[in-house]
């Protein structure tokens, strides 16, 4: 995993300030969570690595936010709030988002001096010249997503995101 990926993976999951606690125990007000299960496809193959957010329909009256990242096998468990297992109920909307280095470039842990951080900052802009987006924007979009998921309990559920495009992801705005 790349610094690349973690930039973009923290605009795509919110964060949110929560108790901390032991095992499960929700925040006050949190409804009910159910074991929501989905399982991600591609061109008829599981697709790893793919960010998941799963967003209330009716977000005024249930603003918990849900999501996570699919195994090997394309898997994702929701989580709710980033550290709950489950979903509440209602209808979500879908968003799956992946993004593939195709550089193969490993950036350097530790930078120190100003030659490190010019050649750290050369290799970074090389990464960033070859990563795509690898899910068509429609599934990545709130507002133009076609996935839907219905929990009113424990559910499990598989969409499949295909065909696999090759996409330049947009420019983030400095600062």
């Amino acid at each position: 995993m790349n610094v690349h990926f973690f930039r973009w993976a923290l605009l795509l999951i919110p964060v949110f300030p929560f108790a901390v606690g032991c095992g499960e125990q929700t925040l006050p007000g949190m409804p009910k969570l159910y074991k929501t299960q989905i399982t991600i496809t591609q061109d008829g193959q599981p697709l790893a690595g793919a960010n998941v957010i799963a967003i209330n329909e009716d977000f005024a009256s249930s603003p918990w936010s849900s999501g996570g990242t699919t195994d090997s096998a394309g898997v994702v468990h929701l989580r709710t709030e980033g550290k709950f297992t489950g979903v509440p109920t209602g209808t979500y909307k879908i968003a799956v988002t992946k993004l593939e280095d195709q550089s193969g470039i490993v950036l350097p842990e530790k930078v120190a001096t100003d030659t490190e951080i010019a050649e750290y900052e050369k290799l970074l802009r090389q990464a960033e010249a070859a990563t795509f987006q690898v899910i068509d924007d429609k599934f990545g979009n709130l507002e133009t997503t076609p996935l839907r998921l219905e929990v009113k309990g424990a559910t499990t559920q598989t969409f499949d995101v295909s065909p696999k495009v090759k996409i330049k992801p947009k420019k983030l705005p400095a600062g």
